[in-house]
């Protein structure tokens, strides 16, 4: 295979990868070994099933450092290579009922490696979550796993995994009637099991697999360049003798990451695009490596935006408190979590990590990134691409003022910058025809996403209407209200076929509490309106001045109608 990359790729039998003479080991940035009775069930049938050997998928393997440790990682393919030696495992017990000399060649052939001077060592060094585990009840000549206790889900799905595939061998060996003939059995099992073919891909450089995860779909689970920087960090600062303090703050980032509903190689892509330059994730791994020189401050960086980006997309108000005008910050914040967009997260990483140093305040850039987003994206859906690369050039450029240390200029720099990016998002924005065509397709939809991002337009709106800073709503004590129900009462006389295009349209919709909500649920107009009047939302007060301005006539058109003087009032002056 020619390539750019350093690697080899050959179609061989598992005889000649896992059953030669090397040792291979889950690095300590690999998942957990993760497959459950669902996936080794469909191993077993495809083994037992087929008429030759089987393709098991490709297998990632980087000897770069078998040189040093006498280990090949297993980049690719732990979960299927740990599920073979429980494999293997099942067949030397279910062996030594019938032969001690049988049990002993699988033990010392498949599951260990036996040296000249008769010393044995196990073929796969498992990661540390499940060694200790792995070695005694799985690895271990005359382990019985039927005695263990478990104590994680992942040493339970070892365990489970194994009386699996004990019950499957079982149930053949009970077909046969001889000693001989259950032998037999097993060393045909173990004959399907060596001759899987593999795709062994094998690499040298670290920075290799990432790319080749790119056009590769081996069967195990992939990984990202989280996977594969977490490896790299926990090479570059080796654990110490009491304590492991690299993978305790991977853990702290993770957490971290994991609190947002978000994956960890996006924050990563986020965080170096806001401090060191653009680039997609496919060029970020071999980016890493070729830049960072100081690896224990690379993950005290790390740690420290994990957590902003955390408090970003999922702290709490008090949580910002500290900052001037928290609460304005924080609003735009939440209602950027409520619109579901994210590129401007690179920006607002570089803002809230030098927000101390900035010498301006970076309220007033912060929300109108608010407003920008919503036109943008929420709205007219535009191209992410685009404006990702924006916001990653500010990021960088404010890092950089920062960074050059303290300047009697530094706030009139931040300040350029900030009016620099204003100019260049007003650019982007789409024309106010295109924005009114698109708002037409805002309406409600029964998901907690619509619903969120529905409170969030009226919400703007009826502070517009209010006319006054104190109108914060929590979302927690509203509804939304459809003024034509969804479900209208016959004495609207009108049937829900022929509402359906209408009836969601935010010209339809306000706000009120739960409490009248749940009042006037589907009745008519006539009695709707006096429990509206006795709303305290200006959006809704508003609104009913409206219908009584139509002599309480309210059907297809007079919602058509709200809808667009909502959309004109939305573009031109709220998320002006």
């Amino acid at each position: 295979m020619q390539t750019g990359l350093s690697f080899e790729a050959k179609d061989k039998t598992l005889q000649d990868v896992l059953f030669a003479g090397r040792r291979f080991q889950v690095p300590r940035f690999q998942r957990p070994y993760a497959w459950q009775t669902r996936e080794v069930s469909e191993f077993w049938d495809d083994l037992v099933g087929a008429e030759e050997p089987y393709f098991l998928g490709s297998f990632i393997l980087n000897s770069e450092h078998e040189m040093e440790t006498g280990y090949v990682d297993i980049i690719d393919g732990q979960q299927r290579l740990l599920t073979i030696t429980i494999l293997c495992a099942v067949l030397r017990d279910c062996a030594r009922k019938l032969s001690r000399e049988k049990a002993g060649l699988f033990q010392r052939q498949d599951i260990s490696i036996e040296g000249r001077d008769g010393i044995q060592s196990f073929r796969i060094k498992p990661a540390e979550t499940i060694a200790e585990f792995f070695q005694q009840n799985i690895q271990q000549d005359k382990s019985n796993i039927l005695d263990s206790t478990t104590h994680s889900p992942e040493e339970k799905r070892v365990r489970d995994n194994y009386l699996f595939l004990k019950d499957k061998i079982e149930k053949q060996l009970e077909t046969r009637n001889s000693r001989d003939s259950k032998l037999e059995l097993l060393d045909g099992l173990r004959v399907m099991v060596a001759g899987l073919i593999v795709i062994n891909i094998e690499i040298r450089r670290e920075e290799d697999a990432y790319e080749i995860f790119e056009t590769t779909n081996a069967r195990g689970l992939e990984l990202s360049v989280a996977d594969l920087l977490k490896n790299l960090i926990f090479q570059r600062i080796p654990a110490g003798q009491h304590q492991d303090l690299a993978k305790d703050t991977w853990a702290e980032i993770t957490g971290d990451i994991e609190s947002t509903n978000t994956e960890l190689r996006k924050f990563i892509r986020y965080f170096w695009i806001s401090k060191y330059s653009f680039l997609s994730e496919k060029k970020l791994f071999r980016a890493i490596k070729d830049r960072i020189v100081d690896w224990q401050q690379l993950l005290e960086d790390l740690a420290e935006n994990s957590k902003l980006y955390s408090r970003m997309l999922a702290g709490t108000e008090q949580d910002f408190q500290e900052l001037k005008h928290g609460s304005k910050i924080y609003d735009s914040l939440f209602a950027l979590r409520l619109m579901g967009v994210t590129q401007c997260y690179v920006l607002l990483l570089s803002i809230l990590r030098n927000f101390e140093h900035l010498g301006t305040d970076p309220t007033r850039i912060i929300q109108f990134i608010e407003k920008f987003s919503f036109k943008y994206s929420v709205i007219c859906k535009q191209p992410t691409n685009r404006v990702e690369k924006v916001f990653s050039s500010t990021a960088i450029k404010i890092d950089k003022a920062v960074s050059e240390g303290p300047s009697k200029h530094l706030s009139g720099e931040i300040q350029a910058i900030f009016a620099e990016l204003e100019k260049n998002l007003r650019e982007l924005i789409p024309s106010e025809q295109v924005f009114l065509e698109s708002f037409e397709d805002l309406a409600y939809r029964n998901t907690d996403e619509s619903r969120r991002l529905i409170k969030y337009v009226l919400g703007k709106m009826n502070a517009h209407f209010s006319k006054t800073d104190e109108h914060k709503i929590d979302f927690n004590v509203v509804n939304i209200e459809h003024i034509l129900p969804q479900k209208p009462h016959k004495d609207w006389k009108l049937k829900r076929s022929e509402i359906k295009s209408y009836v969601n349209m935010l010209g339809n919709l306000t706000l009120v509490s739960r409490r009248i909500n749940s009042k006037v649920q589907n009745a008519i107009l006539s009695e709707k309106l006096p429990e509206l009047e006795k709303s305290e939302l200006a959006i809704t007060k508003e609104l009913v001045k409206v219908i009584k301005r139509l002599d309480g006539q309210w059907g297809e058109a007079e919602i058509e109608k709200r809808h667009k003087e909502l959309a004109v009032l939305a573009y031109r002056q709220i998320w002006a």
